[in-house]
């Protein structure tokens, strides 16, 4: 079966195929994110070939989207997709496959080869009582990740007013 012709939840753009066929090819077999897609919200993708993804716990990012809304605060700091778990109240960042270097702290996890992620279904940008994860920031192109620096500082920032708060 062609991946373009494979049936989802509504058409996709010509754009929205794209991305979800780089997406599907994490996979050694690509058909098999096409089905999980066409049979359910989310497909399981393997991490670090063509992306890899960084944990963020929810506070993290509450912390670093006070007063403002964690979305707007995440499109406008890391300019890359994010995938929101609320059920696993966790935040995926998409960045590139290369290893963090370093320990990310408390509230931050580097998954990358050998590890897998549920991806939902390109278009899914909103939370509902169906499925739990969604796009909280869609990706805009294939291949188009999160800048890791850009990520550090969100984790940083994240994390400085998280242990401001317990000191207080």
């Amino acid at each position: 079966m062609s991946t373009l012709g494979t049936p989802l939840a509504r058409s996709l753009t010509e754009a929205e195929r794209a991305i979800s066929s780089w997406l599907a090819g994490s996979l050694n077999r690509p058909q098999e994110a096409w089905d999980q897609w066409a049979n359910g919200p989310i497909a399981l993708l393997a991490l670090g070939r063509r992306f890899s993804a960084v944990r963020l716990a929810d506070e993290l990012v509450y912390a670093v989207a006070v007063g403002q809304g964690a979305t707007a605060v995440l499109r406008a700091c890391l300019r890359g997709p994010v995938i929101h778990d609320p059920r696993g109240r966790r935040f995926y960042a998409l960045v590139p496959p290369s290893p963090s270097p370093r320990s990310l702290g408390p509230y931050a996890t580097h998954l990358g080869l050998g590890h897998y992620l549920g991806v939902p279904r390109i278009g899914d940008n909103e939370p509902d009582a169906a499925h739990a994860s969604y796009w909280a920031v869609p990706m805009s192109a294939p291949g188009a990740l999160c800048d890791p620096i850009r990520l550090d500082q969100v984790i940083e920032a994240g994390t400085t007013a998280l242990d401001s708060q317990a000191e207080s």
